[in-house]
């Protein structure tokens, strides 16, 4: 687009809004009403050979299994799914007695975290519903009157005209040279990074699978940081964010992964924020049961870089980085956007 005028982008930015906004509305009330549906006890059979529903369970520390002990039935319930745990003959609209998060799936168990352990009702037949996450919807939502309102301060404001066509996206006037931290990088690889490190504005990095897209952000990524920049990537799933983190911990980068302890692979947690807070905890009992003045000074020491890098990491990135936005709804992509 030549130049571009503010009427015509406030129109197009008005225009998805108005667009993206029933259109929001309808996914998620047709998620909700599936989820009520197989809810109800006249479709619950149905609703488990659909597999939104597991009826006859008992529950093993937190892990529910087949009462018969047999070999789940198949069904559609995934790691991190948000369920719903019932009596197994409860009817429709009856009160839940906890929701969780699918954390780990084997042939004859789900094993769910609690945020609040239920402790009644746990001896008798259970059932567990998949049901509709609302969180995602409300954050798209939340997005889109953000944008309708206007994007008027912080980095989004110049990058939302951008996006919108009001302005050309501008690039270095000279290519900024590099030395990789991967040595297997191809020249493909290495020209796209070169670009992205010379864009202002936004770079869209695509390519077919198996191409090695992964590796070449996860190399934008460690460049930015050693650039002096503050990363929020993000990605249209956990095991794509996962994925990125798994790569990034061998270079000794500070990171802290954000999300439920239950999303994420094992072999990422201790970059979760949960496992951070709670080595700080760790430290404050240490501290308070310490009598030797070294001890309590070495504790105190290791207390206040923790605090410091937690300070750091809750302060607003500048360079946004979002994995695999063309299977990404537009709007989802939006969210971290405007977090920048």
């Amino acid at each position: 687009m030549e130049g571009g005028k503010s009427n015509a982008s406030s129109v197009s930015l008005q225009q998805f809004v108005s667009i993206m906004t029933p259109l929001i509305d309808m996914e998620k009330e047709a998620e909700i009403s599936a989820s009520i549906s197989s809810g109800s006890s006249r479709n619950l059979e149905t609703s488990q050979k659909k597999g939104s529903v597991q009826l006859n369970l008992k529950c093993v520390d937190v892990q529910f299994q087949s009462t018969k002990g047999d070999v789940l039935p198949a069904h559609k319930f995934g790691n991190h799914d948000v369920v719903d745990l019932k009596p197994n003959k409860a009817d429709t609209g009856s009160p839940s007695l906890g929701q969780g998060v699918v954390y780990r799936l084997k042939d004859s168990s789900i094993t769910v975290v609690f945020d609040d352990i239920p402790e009644d009702g746990l001896n008798s037949s259970l059932r567990l519903e998949k049901l509709a996450n609302e969180i995602t919807y409300r954050r798209m939502k939340d997005a889109l009157i953000q944008l309708s309102k206007g994007v008027l301060k912080g980095p989004a404001s110049d990058l939302v005209p951008v996006l919108f066509g009001e302005e050309q996206p501008t690039v270095a006037k000279k290519d900024v040279s590099f030395t990789p931290f991967n040595s297997n990088l191809d020249h493909s690889q290495k020209d796209a990074i070169t670009k992205a490190l010379s864009s202002k504005n936004v770079f869209l990095l695509h390519g077919p699978p198996g191409t090695g897209k992964t590796t070449t952000v996860v190399e934008i990524i460690l460049q930015e940081v050693k650039r002096g920049s503050k990363i929020l990537a993000c990605a249209a799933s956990n095991i794509a964010v996962d994925n990125i983190v798994e790569r990034l911990v061998p270079h000794r980068v500070k990171l802290v992964r954000v999300g439920h302890p239950a999303r994420l692979l094992p072999q990422v947690l201790e970059s979760a924020l949960d496992a951070q807070w709670k080595e700080m905890k760790l430290l404050n009992g240490k501290l308070l049961k310490a009598k030797d003045k070294n001890t309590k000074r070495d504790i105190r020491k290791e207390l206040r870089t923790l605090s410091k890098e937690e300070r750091k990491r809750q302060q607003l990135a500048v360079t946004d980085v979002i994995k695999g936005a063309d299977v990404a709804l537009e709007i989802a992509c939006w969210i971290p956007l405007l977090k920048v």
